[in-house]
């Protein structure tokens, strides 16, 4: 359950400091219907906040100049493209009146459900409030103006000011009664016993807070579905419960200061027992104590966490069956497929060999605090089969390779290799500038971008080196954030992280110096110097542990952010993961498409052995006449007629005479053999051929001495023209 929080890390920081302070968070709680499902409140920005004087936070803006850029520079910056761009001065401007008072001050939206007996339609119950001040009048203005200037909704939303309050209100005959009066006694969310109760599971003088009240969603959503009826209905109550969505009763996450800290909490209740989706995900055992020896004591980046790869196969396949029966057919003709060309049982053979715990770490001994040193690790259940399935697996890669590159000029050859390196046997893929490699050594799965650093994670635990369990900063930072069984963990010092990466981060600081050239000047200085910016740096990190209850999430940080500075924006980050993917995609989808090539060949030589078999028991060692009379008079299974490249699924339902007539015209492959003997069939006569319609590259041919070749489109249709012309193919194109 590791999770990737760069940007909304990055958007927790820029947002933080653009304000001086933050105020009490449960903002507006009492002011919400006690029946309110989804709420998500701020706090505003000019109170100061429990916790907020003194704090690390109030620091880092004391020392930098990020206030300014954010109250001065910024707006200023605004009015200046509002002026030059009349199509944005508006869109500014509606930033300025309508969102920048509800930054200010403490706002909160509610959703309480749908008003089903409306009579223009259902309408949604939503409640957009915000204790504006002096500025309410203003913002009430503001709200109005601009649902005048929008296309009609589909409901009615009615804006009034009670007060200091401003609220936008839909679904509600009585709008004005949807806001409880102000009191102790008066019936809110505030008083709510799932909120009250799932409140204290987190941080109670929270700067924001989000809340969800999943069991009254999953309410409506039931009552939609039984509506809707029919398949629709027993289809969402398949899912439902595979899913083990009925468990879960309520969310809330905030966010606040801790001392001079910056803690984040988050609960999800769902007690026990918990089954489906839900109960996979919830239910992991504390990281052992072998997972933690695997991490070195010099880490200055860790985590570990629980997944079960096969079995989360297994449960998404069975959610996928109870959608769709025939899409689930379609996984497992995929994996079949696949196994096939690979060679061996994906689940069964590699993902059931692994083992439910992983790792990783950067250790700055190795290759410094990059990326480049990071180390994955498994705890594999079964080694030995594990490496011999990862190693069937090299092999796949390196004959597609060979494939794909032995024809340029001169050969490319991209393949992984093995070699010996401190006693440790690293598999390698030979490239420039990266080269991942994995090992399968003391029971654990290595894996990194280079050699050296797998041997260095297998000699540190057969050295059994001491773990970050013995690590200070660790020790301190699981002391705060609680001695509980921890099933996930992450934590970086950013004391020994961030003194690598500032410099970057200054740079793109005077970024803001284009506002100069521009005729708005921005601060000479922004950030505060590593100097003053150092003793505020402690150890970040975060733990989820699971108890009776549910899911807890507990984080510790400086501040509001401080871990995007540990990042280098100019290496590659979490950020660019996505980039990374979008190189990727092309090279896994010519894996893909190279599988079923080799996959399609194979079902054109069974064709061929079939057709020879055929023609052997004949007199004149006739070759049968169609596909048909080779499904009829031969072993050969339906599937050898289905291109795995196409989108065909075999109709392995119907009858035998039905699936001789589907397969006679339907096929995804072309019969040229009709009329064709094997007494004298000449060796590049092509006998059969892959249907080229939808096919990206080329076409597989099986030809009269039983041998299938791969030619590329522009000659196989040459080959295809020519034996048409020769003689008409059964089947057709």
């Amino acid at each position: 359950m590791l999770k990737s929080l760069y940007f909304a890390r990055l958007v927790t920081l820029l947002a933080i400091f653009a304000a001086p302070a933050l105020v009490r968070g449960q903002a507006l709680a009492d002011r919400l219907p006690a029946d309110t499902i989804l709420y998500v409140g701020w706090a505003g920005v000019e109170k100061p906040a429990p916790g907020f004087k003194g704090s690390n936070l109030e620091a880092v803006l004391a020392d930098s100049n990020l206030s300014e850029v954010f109250n001065e520079f910024l707006p200023k910056a605004l009015d200046r493209i509002a002026h030059e761009d009349k199509d944005a001065a508006e869109g500014i401007e509606l930033i300025r009146t309508l969102l920048g008072p509800m930054w200010r001050h403490p706002s909160a939206f509610a959703f309480a459900g749908v008003d089903i007996n409306n009579p223009n339609g259902p309408a949604p119950r939503f409640i957009l409030l915000s204790d504006a001040g002096r500025e309410a009048p203003a913002l009430k203005a503001q709200m109005e103006d601009t649902l005048k200037k929008a296309a009609q909704t589909p409901f009615a939303i009615h804006v009034f000011q009670v007060g200091d309050l401003v609220a936008a209100v839909s679904g509600y005959d009585k709008p004005q009664a949807a806001i409880p009066n102000a009191g102790a006694n008066a019936a809110s969310l505030a008083t709510n016993p799932e909120f009250i109760k799932a409140l204290a599971q987190v941080h109670k003088d929270a700067v924001l807070t989000a809340y969800v009240n999943h069991e009254t969603l999953l309410t409506l959503a039931n009552d939609g579905f039984m509506i809707a009826g029919g398949e629709i209905q027993k289809t969402w109550a398949a899912a439902r419960d595979q899913l083990g969505l009925t468990g879960v009763k309520s969310a809330i996450w905030t966010a606040g200061f801790d001392k001079k800290d910056w803690r984040t909490q988050a609960f999800i209740s769902a007690p026990r027992p918990r089954k489906g989706l839900v109960g996979s995900m919830l239910d992991g055992p504390p990281i052992s104590k072998e997972m933690l020896a695997v991490i070195p004591k010099n880490a200055t980046m860790a985590g570990a966490t629980h997944f079960d790869a096969a079995a989360f196969v297994d449960v998404i396949r069975r959610a996928v069956t109870v959608f769709d029966a025939g899409a689930a057919t379609q996984i497992d003709q995929a994996m079949e497929q696949v196994n096939a060309a690979v060679g061996l049982d994906i689940q069964k053979d590699l993902l059931a060999t692994l083992g439910d715990e992983w790792g990783y770490y950067v250790d700055p001994a190795v290759a410094g605090n990059g990326i480049v040193g990071a180390t994955l690790v498994n705890r594999l259940k079964n080694p030995d089969k594990a490496a011999a399935s990862i190693e069937k697996l090299e092999k796949f890669i390196n004959t597609l390779a060979e494939q794909q590159l032995s024809h340029q000029k001169p050969p490319i050859i991209v393949a992984f290799r093995k070699t010996t390196i401190d006693q440790t046997t690293v598999h390698y893929l030979a490239l420039p500038l990266f080269e991942p490699a994995w090992a399968v050594a003391d029971g654990n799965l290595y894996v990194g971008l280079y050699p050296e650093v797998v041997v260095a994670a297998a000699k540190h635990v057969s050295a059994k080196g001491e773990s970050i369990a013995d690590n200070p900063a660790y020790i301190e930072l699981r002391r705060r954030l609680g001695d509980h069984p921890a099933s996930t963990f992450e934590f970086m010092d950013l004391p020994r992280l961030v003194p690598n990466t500032y410099s970057t981060w200054i740079v793109i600081s005077h970024l803001a110096g284009a506002g100069d050239l521009l005729g708005v000047p921005g601060p000479a200085v922004i950030l505060p110097s590593l100097g003053k910016l150092a003793p505020r740096l402690s150890a970040a990190g975060e733990i989820i542990w699971t108890d009776a209850d549910g899911l807890h999430l507990s984080a510790l940080s400086p501040f509001p952010g401080s871990e995007i500075l540990a990042s280098d924006p100019m290496s590659m980050s979490p950020a660019q993961v996505p980039l990374m993917i979008s190189i990727l995609l092309p090279a896994l989808n010519k894996a893909r498409q190279q599988a079923q090539q080799i996959k399609s060949a194979a079902n054109l030589k069974q064709i061929g052995l079939a057709a020879q078999i055929y023609a052997n028991n004949q007199k004149d060692g006739a070759f049968p006449a169609d596909f048909a009379v080779m499904l009829k008079e031969t072993d050969l299974p339906i599937d050898v007629f289905v291109n795995p490249a196409s989108n065909t699924v075999a109709p392995r339902e119907l009858t035998k005479d039905q699936q001789l007539q589907w397969v006679r015209d339907q096929s995804d492959y072309v019969w040229n053999g009709a009329a064709k003997k094997s007494t004298n069939v000449g060796r590049e006569d092509p006998l059969a051929w892959e249907k080229p319609q939808g096919l990206p590259v080329g076409v597989n041919f099986l030809f009269g001495d039983g041998h299938v070749s791969f030619e590329l489109m522009p000659q196989a249709m040459e080959i295809i023209q020519k034996a048409q012309h020769a003689q008409r193919p059964a089947g057709g194109l």
